[in-house]
């Protein structure tokens, strides 16, 4: 039973991860848009094809390396569940995960305008960079396993 236990809070810390790299996707896929936009000049028929092709690659991409992401944490997780260093495991994908969706939301927050009133969003943008930021240094905090 506790063999089980520690399998489902694997997948459990693995389905965290595909959330927050779906959440990545789409912010990424929003970005890449909204900066496309900034070079828009009304009527340019070219332009909104080139848009259109842009945002496909992308999401095309991006796409594929949720699957390649998925698939590795997935194995990863499963691997460390009967070990004790599964939430380490955690802090090492999740660590940088954050720290990507900080960057791409502090673009988006760039690209929309960064208003006075906007106390919510510095406050979500220092969640995301100080969590992904503990995460990434207890991610690499060398074990203190002794091996034989």
């Amino acid at each position: 039973m506790k063999k089980a236990l520690k399998y489902i809070s694997a997948y459990g810390l693995w389905l965290i991860n595909l959330g927050l790299s779906a959440w990545l996707f789409y912010i990424s896929r929003t970005a890449v848009i909204a900066l496309l936009a900034v070079f828009y000049q009304t009527g340019d028929y070219q332009f909104s094809k080139t848009v259109n092709l842009i945002d496909r690659v992308v999401t095309i991409v991006l796409g594929l390396s949720w699957l390649v992401f998925s698939v590795f944490t997935e194995e990863a997780y499963r691997s460390h569940a009967l070990k004790k260093d599964l939430l380490k495991q955690f802090a090492k994908f999740t660590g940088p995960l954050l720290l990507c969706i900080f960057v791409v939301d502090l673009i988006l927050f760039w690209l929309q305008g960064i208003g006075g009133d906007a106390w919510m969003r510095w406050f979500v943008l220092a969640i995301e960079l100080l969590s992904g930021l503990g995460l990434y240094v207890f991610g690499r905090i060398p074990s203190t396993k002794k091996t034989a």
